[in-house]
């Protein structure tokens, strides 16, 4: 799910650190959880992915690191540095601003989206798409409306409620300042714990989720799209929240077999974390 998905995407297009200001009493009964996910292609570990999510009834933020692990260390040094945040209402995530950061020969570049009741209506980007990657159907900000979520973001399923295969039903549109794609889940099957396997103590559903581009990718991107077999996503419950998160996800791709898991899963901490910093991220 990592090459050409949504999860991908957000990883390896533009991605800074936050400069929007919330006072401190919004997030005073916030609670904070952390996470740490692995990335293999065709059995090879190439990346790492740290991630904060600190929520409470009416706000969010998530925050995420990825970075080069294994073979991805000889692939490249590129780091890259997700965070949103926004307010909760009704149950659902409504986006207020989107800081994307990465370093690339040496240099750090960073993008950024505003979003006006829950629908982007200003992105900024330090990054020029080449002339090959560019879509003949490019996406007008003024078109998406309200609704999506940054790639980040949508790999979180709301439950509104609901029993934990809500996260195997629906659809959501991911957008990241560029392009725009579905998320449509179906198929959902019950996992004990011993059944997924994971040390979690949380039982696990599991169904498939089909990536579709709707706009802004190039005729490339669209092509390999209709290639591309479901990705098979196992979703946990988030402690005791109404939100559910992937545990692991399987599938395929061009690369070769696609396994992304959780060696972490959403563990709540007593303090929050600052949002990731990608110069101090980098030095590590």
């Amino acid at each position: 799910m990592f090459l050409r998905s949504p999860f991908t995407l957000a990883a390896m297009c533009s991605l800074g650190l936050l400069t929007t200001v919330v006072s401190a009493p919004a997030y005073a009964d916030m609670r904070h959880f952390t996470a740490e996910y692995r990335l293999y292609v065709s059995g090879l570990l190439i990346g790492k992915s740290n991630v904060q999510l600190s929520l409470s009834d009416t706000n969010y933020r998530l925050s995420a690191h990825i970075r080069p692990a294994g073979v991805g260390i000889i692939a490249g040094q590129s780091h890259v540095v997700s965070t949103t945040r926004g307010r909760v209402i009704k149950g659902d995530f409504v986006p207020q601003r989107l800081d994307l950061s990465w370093t690339s020969d040496d240099q750090v570049k960073s993008s950024y989206m505003d979003y006006r009741d829950g629908a982007p209506y200003k992105f900024v980007s330090g990054y020029q798409q080449p002339e090959e990657f560019r879509s003949k159907n490019p996406v007008v900000l003024a078109d998406v409306g309200s609704g999506t979520v940054d790639p980040f973001l949508g790999m979180l399923s709301p439950l509104n409620g609901k029993p934990l295969r809500a996260a195997c039903s629906g659809q959501r549109q991911v957008f990241d300042g560029r392009r725009l794609a579905s998320l449509t889940t179906g198929d959902s099957e019950h996992l004990t714990p011993r059944e997924h396997g994971f040390d979690t103590g949380k039982p696990a559903v599991k169904c498939d989720v089909i990536w579709q581009p709707i706009a802004g990718y190039s005729e490339r991107s669209l092509e390999r799209a209709s290639e591309l077999p479901p990705i098979e996503t196992h979703f946990v419950r988030i402690d005791d929240t109404d939100f559910a998160a992937p545990l692991n996800m399987r599938g395929s791709s061009r690369y070769g077999r696609i396994t992304i898991y959780a060696t972490h899963y959403f563990r709540e901490t007593d303090t929050a974390a600052e949002p990731f910093d990608i110069a101090a991220s980098a030095a590590k």
